[in-house]
């Protein structure tokens, strides 16, 4: 009896063990480790392969770039994910929904057909809203104001029918019109939007959708084993990592460095003059470029095709300015330009009228 009472209060604390918080702190701790580490790999394979294009190389173990480049992945990861990865994760179960819902009101028969054209609406409509919020956010592109334009109607539309409850009464006819909405704000996406960021980043989840879905039609198709998963497992993360590199090549670099990111600043450097003998004759004094990345070391301006590395020591001063060619203050001030050439172009007629009616004094 002394013996089973003995492991009955071993079994106990053991419980009481395997319940307590600090086994909890100890997996949060390995998987905050774990997540940090990850945002860290991200973020170097980010920056070199923004920096590459340059012919630079960034190899410091210890960087706080990495983190902001790799936190700046992430969250382009989580945009992608609010609108087409959950679509992309979630669409056969609101297709069978529908498919079922159709039926149960007395649909046409041709109503499952319907239901499948407007799921690839549906998946494409979210594609292009990820797109767009994401390049609003990092690249300040008025081009895609008129994509909102049209999704602003559509929501109205959409909102007006579900509070009415039209929706319900008529499903199949609304799931018409919903899919000519969202047709129309494709075809707005693509037609209004300009310049090549947006569409890379459209292509980009495209293709992350095209995974997911590859990865889960596989997992319904055959059996679930641990080999299964495991490479699973080891293709997402080579495609994590592969998908870091495409973002650092194609869309970091064009990312304000107010938010983080790698765009180049036109910047004007004058050198010390006891090291201006070290630079090619044919330079121009003050140099004048783009400077596409500075460490504690060097800075590393660009001049043309020519990326040149002036060692920190040699710069006497230095006077830049962001280049925004895109963006809503670029948009303002086009407005109040625009509207001091209209006042400007008053003024001399109004000085004329003026002139004329003291000529028709005298």
């Amino acid at each position: 009896m002394e013996v089973e009472s003995e492991q009955s209060e071993n079994n106990d604390l053991s419980k009481k063990e395997a319940s307590s918080p600090l086994t909890g702190i100890d997996s949060l701790g390995t998987l905050s480790a774990i997540f940090l580490g990850a945002i860290y790999l991200c973020g170097f394979l980010t920056l070199n392969a923004h920096l590459y294009k340059y012919g630079v190389v960034e190899l410091g173990i210890a960087s706080t770039e990495y983190l902001v480049a790799g936190a700046i992945f992430v969250l382009y990861l989580v945009v992608y994910g609010l609108f087409a990865g959950r679509g992309i994760v979630l669409s056969q179960r609101w297709l069978g929904q529908q498919i079922d819902h159709l039926r149960e009101s007395g649909a046409p028969a041709i109503s499952p057909l319907v239901a499948f054209i407007h799921l690839f609406i549906e998946m494409a409509f979210l594609h292009c809203l990820s797109a767009a919020l994401f390049s609003v956010f990092a690249f300040g592109q008025v081009e895609s104001a008129g994509f909102y334009v049209v999704l602003s109607m559509v929501f109205v539309i959409s909102y007006a029918m579900d509070t009415s409850n039209w929706d319900t009464r008529h499903p199949f006819a609304h799931l018409i019109i919903d899919a000519i909405l969202k047709l129309i704000a494709v075809f707005s996406f693509f037609y209004l939007s300009s310049g090549i960021n947006i569409y890379f980043v459209f292509a980009a989840f495209f293709g992350y959708s095209f995974y997911i879905n590859m990865v889960l039609d596989s997992f319904q198709r055959y059996r679930l084993t641990r080999e299964r998963i495991g490479f699973n497992l080891v293709y997402t993360a080579v495609f994590f990592l592969l998908a870091a590199i495409s973002f650092g090549s194609g869309v970091y670099g064009n990312i304000s460095k107010k938010l983080g990111g790698g765009k180049p600043l036109v910047m004007t450097i004058g050198l010390q003059p006891n090291s201006i003998d070290g630079f090619p004759e044919e330079l121009k004094l003050p140099i004048s470029g783009d400077v596409v990345y500075s460490s504690a070391d060097n800075v590393y301006i660009k001049i043309e095709k020519t990326t040149l590395v002036i060692p920190r020591n040699s710069v006497q001063w230095m006077r830049f300015r962001e280049s925004d060619d895109s963006g809503f203050l670029n948009l303002i001030n086009r407005l109040k330009n625009a509207n001091s050439d209209i006042g400007g172009k008053e003024e001399p007629n109004k000085s004329s009228d003026a002139d004329g009616t003291s000529d028709d004094g005298e």
